[in-house]
């Protein structure tokens, strides 16, 4: 008979008999289990797998040291960035692919910090381009206007090369659109929106951007954000219209009227 360790109350069973007693205790271990800690004990058992895979798995696998993944890595960013912009620049790509590109490459920008913005510039006359298209459709340019946002947000470099492009005649342009009570004029809204919070970015802490816009705009600009203020902003942050009409000054200039 073979002799098992802690097998004092199996004594005078043969090994079979004991294996199938023990596999019999392991079943009901497993049911308390089940009915207990269940998750405590699958994290414990994924930490014995990590465990393993780190020092037999990985071990034997890879003779090389494996780089940790770092988004915020600089080289990351560009290579992202030039493989969005090689998609941008691609007329053989449906248009909207192409938008999607372009909001990718402002995504890129935002979290990438300065060196991502510096790549993301040589993309920027691409983006105004599309924007310029005639017929646009009112999904793609939000793509495009999103993908500005990202790349001019908190990056002087970028703000006034867009203001070299005459990329505020484009924004103010989208603002005069006329609206009605179809669908389609429901997504020229959103546009709007999105206009209203790229000039926000535009015109944060940048008082040259903010007297061209006087200028370009005047009292007609005045009038599309008031009248786009009082709209519902359902799911932004804040009413960027709102925001805009107090950066530009406009409400002083309304509040110097009212005292006269």
């Amino acid at each position: 008979m073979i002799c098992f360790k802690n097998q004092n109350k199996y004594t005078g069973f043969p090994a079979n008999c004991y294996l199938i007693f023990r596999a019999h205790e392991i079943l009901n271990a497993l049911k308390k289990i089940i009915k207990g800690n269940f998750l405590g004990v699958m994290e414990s058992i994924f930490k014995k797998l990590q465990g393993c895979y780190e020092t037999c798995i990985k071990t034997f696998s890879s003779s090389e040291k494996e780089e940790p993944y770092n988004p915020n890595d600089s080289v990351f960013h560009k290579q992202k960035i030039v493989r969005y912009g090689t998609d941008v620049r691609n007329t053989q790509l449906p248009l909207e692919e192409r938008a999607h590109a372009a909001k990718n490459i402002g995504m890129l920008a935002y979290t990438g910090g300065t060196n991502a913005g510096l790549y993301a510039s040589e993309y920027i006359q691409d983006l105004i381009d599309i924007l310029h298209m005639p017929d646009t459709s009112a999904k793609v340019r939000i793509l495009v206007l999103q993908g500005l946002c990202g790349i001019c947000y908190i990056n002087y470099s970028n703000q006034n090369k867009v203001k070299d492009l005459n990329l505020a005649d484009v924004l103010l342009a989208c603002l005069t659109e006329d609206e009605d009570l179809s669908p389609a004029s429901n997504r020229i809204t959103v546009v709007k929106f999105w206009v209203c919070y790229l000039l926000t970015v535009l015109c944060c802490n940048d008082i040259p951007y903010i007297k061209l816009l006087h200028e370009l705009g005047g009292q007609m600009l005045e009038t599309n954000l008031k009248f786009l203020s009082s709209m519902e902003w359902s799911g932004w942050p804040d009413n960027y219209a709102e925001v805009l009409f107090s950066l530009l000054g406009f409400h002083k200039a309304q509040l110097s009227s009212c005292l006269k």
